[in-house]
């Protein structure tokens, strides 16, 4: 895929410099620019702020000085991060803006027309809570205009010969993940794996052997399917392609790391929160729980 803008949402911690380290090699290996966005939640101007009686002037004083101090030093960290950025060879601009972190990350994907959004880890939330608010990449990759790649688990300090997992569901998505692996594999002398997994359905007693013959049937057209886009998409001949059964998410993550890839890929198709989190997403099971970065591609 051609990229020439990728939006870089930092929050100038571990998680900030680990969405650096995966975005410096991608722009090099794309000849694309980054945006290096930063949030403040609370600003000098908070607009929310009452009209307060003049005793409490003294406090807001305080506080604003507080804040600039805060906002300095957010700013030295972000150029600190975009000179790195630049001392690697990368066109790099930076943005800190006050607002919630998703929004402010959206807001400059739309503003300079990104092609790609990079984001760190998302938190791993277990309490039904952060279920229903989701983490800041979570959201990014909920609403983003474009792909987003997250840096999960294990990030390399370069991409060179890397190891592709595509998890293909033949959706819009999946097939557009594929031809994003397609790139990225010619682009870095790499590989690619993709993977199909098959719902397993909730069987007892005779069911079980009936899902067998099922399953072979399914298996077959599915592995079909996957060689037909081998050749469609133009990928080498030698793509590994294989086919799975089970909770999809899982069996994807489970055989990223059996293949000890580098990179897994998915689609997206940007489902509402209350349906993601009742019925369940791939994505974000991927987004959760995968050793390596993943790219949520949306077509």
């Amino acid at each position: 895929m051609k990229l020439q803008s990728i939006v870089v949402g930092t929050d100038l911690g571990e998680s900030g410099r680990r969405a650096c380290s995966l975005a410096i090699p991608t722009a090099k290996a794309a000849g694309a620019s980054l945006c290096l966005t930063h949030a403040n939640e609370v600003g000098l101007d908070h607009r929310h702020w009452p009209d307060l009686p003049i005793g409490a002037h003294s406090a807001v004083h305080a506080l604003r000085t507080r804040l600039r101090g805060r906002f300095d030093n957010a700013m030295q960290s972000l150029q600190s991060q975009g000179q790195e950025c630049e001392d690697a060879g990368v066109d790099c601009e930076i943005r800190c803006e006050e607002g919630k972190a998703w929004e402010t990350i959206l807001q400059a994907a739309v503003s300079t027309d990104a092609d790609l959004i990079i984001v760190g880890d998302p938190a791993r939330a277990g309490g039904l809570p952060q279920r229903l608010l989701g983490s800041t990449a979570e959201k990014v990759v909920r609403h983003a205009p474009c792909s987003v790649l997250v840096a999960c688990g294990r990030v390399r300090p370069d991409y060179d010969g890397a190891r592709v997992a595509v998890g293909v569901d033949f959706s819009p998505g999946g097939v557009e993940a594929v031809r994003w692996a397609r790139d990225v594999a010619k682009a870095t002398g790499g590989e690619i794996r993709l993977i199909h997994v098959i719902p397993r359905p909730r069987l007892t007693g005779a069911m079980r052997e009936e899902w067998t013959a099922v399953l072979e049937g399914m298996s077959a057209a599915a592995r079909s399917r996957l060689e037909r886009l081998v050749s469609i998409e133009g990928l080498p001949a030698d793509t590994q392609i294989e086919v799975l059964d089970g909770e999809i998410g899982k069996r994807l993550c489970d055989a990223t790391a059996e293949m000890e890839a580098d990179l897994l890929f998915v689609g997206t198709r940007g489902q509402d929160r209350l349906h993601t989190m009742m019925l369940g997403s791939t994505s974000q099971y991927c987004l959760r729980y995968s050793p390596v970065p993943v790219l949520t591609v949306r077509a």
